[in-house]
């Protein structure tokens, strides 16, 4: 009896399996989703017959014209305006200062009395000696104040002239060999945001600092209207190199395959092309192309790493 149940539980078992089998042959055969992606697409069952399938590819990129214009790399870096032509005043004597009239930032003419030390001691005929401005200008530093004491070692007051006033900068050695006497030069000061003064570089030190290695560079500047003070901070930029008239491209769309340069181009047709290029003067986001490139070009700036040569391309905003 046991081997009868055991033998009727095979047979449901083959059947089963059977209709299985059957069933997975049905739907290979008849698929009746096989019209599903046309669907998806858009693309109702029976539309579109004898048309290819395959659709190309449209990529969407942003483009810029390659155009000509100047392009001027620089060295920049902060500087303290410093007054180059100094007086500094001391007393004939040593005494007492009994007598000071003059503060930073005042104007004196020559042989302006300034200051009176008395050199008296116990015991002496009391007198006072005068200390005059020896040339006209502004006083820059007072080094001393009423009741001190002083002596013909020490400047009792600066007196800048204020006829000359520079930029003083300080560069790295890696750059000394682009500056020189009568490089262009432009700083701008907070004091006068929007506003740019035009300048020169006049003087370059012979050595460098011991202990930054940087060399110590001055630049005078245009200020028809004395706007300049001495010990401003300005943020200055020293122009190095000057390419005229030179072909103008975006940094970000330059690709490298090695060592060799190059971009994609759009044409008339919505095509792609591969150019290669070579390239001269590099400053901050703009690159200049000596070779394998036209003005007025349209060079993809963005969507360039997906790109093909013949693919077709949408150009976006």
């Amino acid at each position: 009896m046991k081997d009868r149940n055991t033998s009727k539980k095979k047979r449901i078992g083959l059947i089963i399996l059977l209709l299985l089998v059957i069933a997975a042959v049905v739907v290979v055969v008849v698929n009746p989703f096989k019209n599903f992606p046309q669907i998806v697409q858009g693309q109702l069952p029976g539309e579109g017959e004898g048309e290819s399938s395959d659709e190309e590819t449209v990529i969407a990129v942003r483009v810029e014209k390659s155009s000509s214009g100047e392009l001027r790399d620089y060295i920049k870096t902060n500087g303290d305006v410093v007054d180059t032509k100094t007086v500094d005043v001391y007393p004939e004597v040593s005494g007492n200062l009994t007598f000071l009239d003059v503060e930073v930032g005042d104007r004196v003419t020559k042989d302006t009395l300034l200051a009176k030390v008395d050199p008296s001691r116990p015991g002496m005929v009391y007198r006072e000696t005068k200390v005059d401005a020896p040339v006209d200008g502004t006083v820059l530093a007072v080094n001393f104040a009423v009741g001190a004491t002083v002596s013909p070692q020490a400047a009792l007051v600066r007196i800048g002239l204020l006829d000359s006033l520079e930029v003083e900068v300080a560069i790295a050695e890696r750059f000394i060999g682009n500056v020189a006497i009568g490089s262009e030069a432009e700083a701008v000061f907070k004091a006068y945001p929007g506003q740019k003064f035009t300048g020169k570089v006049v003087s370059l030190s012979p050595v460098l600092h011991p202990a930054t290695r940087t060399l110590k560079v001055n630049i005078a500047l245009d200020d028809p209207q004395g706007l300049i003070k001495v010990g401003m901070f300005p943020s200055v930029m020293i122009y190095t190199d000057r390419v005229e008239a030179a072909l103008l491209i975006a940094r970000e769309s330059i690709l490298y395959e090695g060592s060799q340069a190059y971009v994609y181009v759009v044409d008339d047709q919505m095509k792609i092309h591969r150019k290669n290029i070579s390239l001269g003067l590099v400053v901050d986001e703009v690159a200049q192309v000596t070779e394998g490139l036209e003005n007025g070009e349209s060079v993809v700036v963005q969507g360039q790493t997906l790109l093909t040569e013949g693919a077709t391309v949408q150009i976006v905003d």
